[in-house]
């Protein structure tokens, strides 16, 4: 977006578009955010220096309040996050000149390492501070991750126990102890209903793929739009993620395969599409190397 800058001084407000009082307001917002995160950058050093006090402010953080407006809680985080970046200069760079804040960073403190630096580094200036916070806490578990799929029979809970937690409603319980009454197996029962529903998707997807046509537009069909839900159903595809899917990703780059093979789409939320695009990008710069 290019700015449309009109000076202030001299200028009647009330005679300008809402387009160009809006884009005002958007560049001022950004600037403002980038000097305000370099202010903070500045802290730990005028609290070592004493600057404050030299000055005739009571603290530091009268220091910050009465010049930038920042509360207490905000000068401490400023402090605290400045000993934790001693050692990091990357990290530290971008806070001092304003390009990543410290709310941003506050967000993979849990996680920072002289070792991950780098990729912090990167992390930090292309994703937005909910979705750095999931990958925050999704990088620790990736490792020891668990496919539930494949937990033994014998430690699942029982299928009633679970009963209020999956939902059922009373026809579908009553149907099944009916079942169960009758001698047959209901894991068994579920298994092949669910190994049918499979296998009516994936028949589903072979259809839909083979009708596509060789190049697509942008535009996702659809008809693939709903083979997605009925395979993933309303919420994120990221194991453990509960919540609502936003956007179907392409797992392989659609400005390549020019497809919307359902094969190779998965519904993400926000904050885990921004994610698996920061890995895309890191992984198309790593290949041009």
């Amino acid at each position: 977006m290019v700015d449309t800058f009109i000076p202030t001084s001299g200028v009647d407000v009330r005679n300008l578009s809402d387009k160009v009082l809006l884009e005002q307001c958007e560049r001022f917002g950004r600037e403002a955010l980038v000097l305000r995160n370099k202010f903070r950058a500045l802290l730990p050093e005028v609290e070592r220096r004493k600057l404050w006090k030299k000055k005739g402010y009571g603290s530091v953080f009268e220091f910050g309040k009465r010049l930038a407006g920042l509360s207490d809680a905000q000068v401490s985080e400023s402090l605290n996050i400045a000993v934790r970046l001693e050692d990091k200069p990357m990290l530290r760079g971008l806070l001092e000149s304003g390009e990543v804040s410290v709310n941003k960073l506050r967000r993979v403190m849990p996680i920072m390492t002289c070792e991950n630096e780098g990729e912090l580094a990167e992390k930090v200036q292309v994703l937005s501070s909910r979705a750095l916070e999931v990958f925050a806490r999704e990088v620790p578990r990736e490792a020891s991750a668990l496919d539930h799929r494949h937990v033994p029979k014998s430690e699942c809970n029982s299928l009633f126990a679970q009963e209020h937690e999956l939902g059922f409603n009373e026809e579908v319980e009553q149907r099944l102890k009916e079942l169960k009454a009758k001698g047959i197996d209901i894991n068994e029962a579920l298994m092949e209903f669910l190994d049918k529903r499979e296998e009516k998707i994936i028949q589903a997807k072979v259809e839909v793929t083979e009708s596509l046509p060789e190049e697509s537009s942008r535009y996702i069909p659809v008809r693939v739009r709903k083979i997605i839900e009925q395979e993933y159903g309303t919420k994120c595809a990221k194991t453990g993620c509960t919540r609502p899917s936003q956007e179907l990703h392409h797992t392989a780059r659609f400005a390549l395969t020019k497809s919307h093979d359902p094969n190779l789409l998965a519904p993400l939320c926000g904050e885990h599409h921004q994610i698996a695009h920061a890995i895309d990008i890191k992984v198309q710069e790593m290949k041009r190397r």
